[in-house]
């Protein structure tokens, strides 16, 4: 790492804050979350086996395992999609660069520069956020008699430094297979304002999502031929398959999104002819950038509906059975309730980010709309038109996940692939991503509407 590559990594990173500010805060929940289940593993250290077994329950490792182990995942899968998306905003950047003769070496470096200065900056922060969430979770553990009194998180360094390890590795490999893109075509195809953005995935992509959706087929089938008594094994192989089935739906991209907004594009063309054609045009258009909206939405609904679904089967089957203490305990539901928050948390980042970014980088697409006669009312229309449906399209892709591992887990329970449905919390769900969205991508048009259209035209993105 020379100097000449820290000072140009820097200087992208002061010139665009807004771009990395979406990174960092997923970087920071990363460095976080594993900070905090190493320092909670931890935590008995030193006990007596008659301390640890004097309360109930698994024991502090086997419940951080079971709970870190999607948190973790949906951690690293929030901050590497939002690290590919702050990376795409510098493709004309870095096509200035080569045509100057930097090389794809160069780039690639650079771009591995920019996201461990990024890790650096949110070390610190998110070790010390790590930590107290540990000792947060550590006294509901104790409070719920899950964990020994006695047990303390005293020294969270060793779990920060891991996390800070293992975040750098992920993200630098993530940022060489992100300058993949912007390395492979010509310079001059991206200072003609293209963002690095294909019009389908390539071959290297569609072979990565085939292998995440025969990942959770496999994981599909594992949850439903569990035993009704291993009840929590088909619930985490369920939750495993989600996020493997999202993982192929963020892989395959406009394949999957270009249907989905077709049939609803129709629809939105009925009910709203102005603004909704020029709605539908603008998201047929641009299926790259309409797939990376959708991928959080689908995340945060899917992962949400799935998780409520299986806590409500779960009920529903200890009821149909009568099994003592089979219902969910008070503390079962209050350890889904916490991973539910987390994993809410980090789909609401990575939603709110996304959609900054891209409504922010529309500004000279929305200035060009006013110069051929729009005015701010029309765009702000259209703009509001066009986030409903990437939210509507995130939801579809959400509940169709949502239906697949909650049948299987379903079958496991209950014998029938037919789930119990808490439809108002479901609905709660939607209505809570649509106020997300919209309003979001709407307060963003109207910062970037702000100021002439033709200095916008003209200006830098």
């Amino acid at each position: 790492m020379t100097t000449t590559t820290v000072a140009l990594a820097w200087g992208q990173l002061r010139c665009r804050p807004a771009g990395f500010t979406g990174l960092a805060a997923a970087l920071l929940l990363a460095v976080a979350a594993v900070t905090a289940l190493g320092a909670l593993l931890g935590a008995e250290r030193g006990l007596t086996a008659a301390q640890r077994q004097a309360v109930g329950g698994p024991g502090v490792p086997l419940i951080v395992g079971a709970f870190g182990e999607i948190t973790v995942l949906v951690a690293f899968f929030v901050a590497l999609h939002t690290l590919g998306f702050a990376l795409r905003h510098q493709y004309r950047d870095l096509a200035l660069l080569r045509t100057v003769a930097a090389t794809p070496r160069q780039v690639r470096r650079l771009l591995r520069t920019q996201s461990a200065l990024v890790v650096l900056a949110v070390a610190a922060p998110g070790a010390l956020l790590g930590t107290a969430a540990a000792r947060a979770f550590l006294t509901g553990l104790q409070h719920h008699a899950l964990a020994a009194p006695r047990a303390r998180i005293t020294d969270a360094a060793p779990a920060a430094l891991a996390a800070t390890a293992v975040t750098l590795l992920l993200t630098a490999a993530a940022a060489t297979a992100a300058a993949r893109r912007i390395t492979r075509p010509a310079p001059a195809a991206a200072l003609t304002g293209s963002t690095g953005t294909t019009p389908r995935p390539g071959p290297l992509r569609l072979t990565a999502a085939a292998a995440a959706l025969t990942g959770g087929v496999l994981l599909l089938r594992l949850a439903a031929t569990r035993p009704a008594e291993q009840v929590d094994k088909s619930a985490q192989a369920a939750l495993l398959a989600t996020l493997a089935l999202l993982a192929a739906v963020a892989l395959a991209g406009p394949l999957l999104t270009r249907p989905a907004a077709a049939l609803l594009g129709a629809a939105a063309r009925v009910l709203a002819p102005g603004t909704g054609w020029l709605a539908d045009a603008n998201q047929r258009g641009h299926a790259h950038r309409l797939a990376a909206a959708v991928v959080p939405v689908a995340l945060l609904t899917g992962l949400s509906t799935t998780m409520t679904t299986m806590t409500a089967t779960a009920r529903h089957a200890a009821r149909a059975t009568g099994a003592p203490g089979g219902a969910p305990s008070a503390t079962d539901i209050w350890l889904r309730q916490t991973e539910l928050g987390l994993l809410t948390a980090f789909g609401a980042v990575a939603t709110l980010t996304t959609l900054i970014g891209l409504t922010a980088e529309r500004r000279r697409e929305l200035a060009l709309l006013r110069l051929v006669g729009a005015t701010r009312p029309q765009v702000l229309r259209t703009v509001t038109a066009e986030a409903a449906l990437t939210c509507t399209v995130g939801l579809l892709l959400g509940t169709l996940v949502t239906a697949a591992t909650t049948s299987a887990f379903s079958t496991a329970a209950l014998g029938s692939p037919l789930p119990a449905v808490p439809l108002a919390t479901c609905a709660r769900i939607a209505a809570a991503a649509l106020l997300l969205t919209v309003p979001v991508s709407l307060v963003t048009a109207v910062v970037a509407l702000r100021g002439p259209a033709v200095e916008a035209v003209g200006g830098r993105q």
